[in-house]
């Protein structure tokens, strides 16, 4: 299972490479959130002829949380976009993800200024496309309050079924040169989850 819905603007429309025959391009969804909190930058990649859209155009759709590893200065960096084939949903409730999969790793838990527990984890996820091929995607998740103690308990290689949300934020990255270069990073904040 790995099934979202997301609903904004696009931007920033561009070439991303060639598979075969095929031509892929990348974009930014720009996902309004409410409460006056920053809207979140979601990546986005899709097959270039899927694309009946132009730049700024307001979209709601469906898609696959994956990820991507690629070395980034001689380190392994991680990607998260979503793929999609801009498939409008039969129904809108908003930034909601659904996905599976088996826990390979727990950060150690922290507390929020008010005092709620917070944990960081990856979520293993594989899919399997139409022509049959897998893609194994580590998706980075965060949970807080009673649902720790579920993570916690379950331990790695638990399996997990979780409905939440996609979330972007901006961080600073200081370079080798002292140079500061401001990043995208995402992850899904749980809102239900089951051991399966």
């Amino acid at each position: 299972m790995n099934e979202i819905t997301l609903r904004g603007y696009l931007r920033n429309i561009e070439f991303s490479h060639y598979q075969g025959n095929v031509e892929y391009e990348k974009a930014n969804l720009i996902c309004p959130r409410t409460g006056g909190k920053e809207d979140d930058i979601i990546s986005l990649r899709f097959k270039k002829f899927t694309n009946k859209n132009k730049e700024g155009d307001f979209v709601e759709i469906t898609g696959n949380l994956r990820s991507y590893t690629h070395k980034d200065s001689e380190k392994n960096s991680v990607d998260i976009y979503v793929f999609t084939y801009f498939d409008s949903p039969e129904e809108f409730s908003g930034n909601c993800l659904q996905i599976d999969g088996r826990i390979c790793k727990i950060d150690r838990v922290r507390y929020t200024k008010r005092g709620v527990p917070f944990v960081h984890f990856i979520l293993a996820n594989n899919i399997f496309t139409t022509d049959g091929k897998k893609i194994n995607s580590y998706i980075p998740c965060i949970c807080y309050g009673d649902d720790v103690a579920i993570i916690t308990d379950a331990g790695v290689s638990a399996q997990l079924q979780i409905e939440g949300e996609l979330h972007s934020h901006t961080y600073r990255k200081k370079l080798d040169d002292n140079e500061i270069e401001f990043r995208v990073a995402h992850d899904v904040t749980v809102k239900n989850l089951k051991k399966i």
